[in-house]
């Protein structure tokens, strides 16, 4: 049997595989820029406690914050601890993404999700990367920058004022509570991503479509106008926000003379056409 699981920093999607039998299972999150061996070894034994782990021969793990031979083997530990007769492979979710948006053929694969990435792809491995660094300092399109940019309007009264009493009235949002949970809390881009849903509701709001629009331009043009001869090739995506939101994305990349590829909810179903030799 073997194992593939694409993670983000919200849930983890996992596929067994057999030649006899097939089945999915998700946990949460797991991210070695927040989480130790030992954390994720403890939510993964209770999430397989019925799986047969001996059955067991690889897996191959895409994660968040998987950074060779620098975080990867937080999670490489955690994995060999569960699955004690498998092979491991530990990569980089942005090569997961790849893998499973292009296959065997080459363009550029991004992440947008709770967070983003991106990588310039030549069929069989990462030859140019734009760094994400992360929520705080970048991850522009993401779900948490979306939640950030609009968190930043609310408070700096730059919401109009029909979606400001809608958001009063369901929210309920307190400055310290959102301090506390973004500067104090664990997993602060998950709660930032969290508004995504809100927006989601709201989405034909002019000012929505406006933020979310925002939000998918400074993607573009921080990350993906950074690659030399980008206009050659097509972008690609994976993720929620991208999936969710792909008429505005497309509408955003065509406007920039952008040309998108392919846009999917999640990975696992190309992962599993990618690793069908094994």
């Amino acid at each position: 049997m073997i194992v593939i699981a694409d993670s983000g920093s919200s849930k983890t999607d996992w596929l067994f595989l057999s030649s006899e039998n097939e089945f999915s299972i998700n946990s949460s999150g797991i991210n070695p820029f927040f989480q130790q061996t030992e954390e994720i070894y403890a939510t993964l034994s209770t999430t397989f406690k019925t799986v047969e782990k001996a059955e067991v021969s690889k897996v191959f793990f895409y994660g968040a914050g998987c950074i060779k031979n620098k975080t990867d083997y937080i999670v490489t530990d955690a994995l060999k601890q569960l699955f004690t007769n498998a092979l491991v492979f530990v990569e980089d979710d942005i090569l997961g993404a790849a893998r499973a948006l292009l296959g065997k053929s080459s363009g550029i694969a991004c992440i947008l999700g709770t967070g983003t990435n991106s990588c310039q792809y030549n069929g069989s491995e990462i030859v140019d990367k734009v760094p994400t660094l992360g929520f705080i300092l970048g991850d522009e399109g993401s779900g948490a920058y979306l939640g950030k940019l609009f968190i930043n309007d609310y408070f700096k009264r730059a919401i109009p004022e029909d979606l400001k009493q809608k958001m009063e009235s369901e929210l309920h949002l307190e400055l310290a509570d959102v301090l506390n949970a973004v500067y104090r809390q664990k997993y602060p881009s998950r709660y930032l991503a969290k508004f995504s849903a809100f927006l989601g509701i709201n989405r034909n709001h002019i000012y929505v479509q406006n933020l979310i629009k925002r939000s998918f331009t400074d993607f573009f043009f921080k990350n993906i106008e950074r690659y030399n001869d980008y206009k050659n090739y097509s972008v690609n995506f994976v993720g929620s926000i991208a999936y969710h939101y792909s008429d505005l994305l497309k509408e955003v990349a065509f406007n920039r003379n952008i040309k998108i590829g392919n846009i999917i909810d999640k990975p696992i179903d190309g992962l599993k056409k990618y690793h069908s030799n094994y």
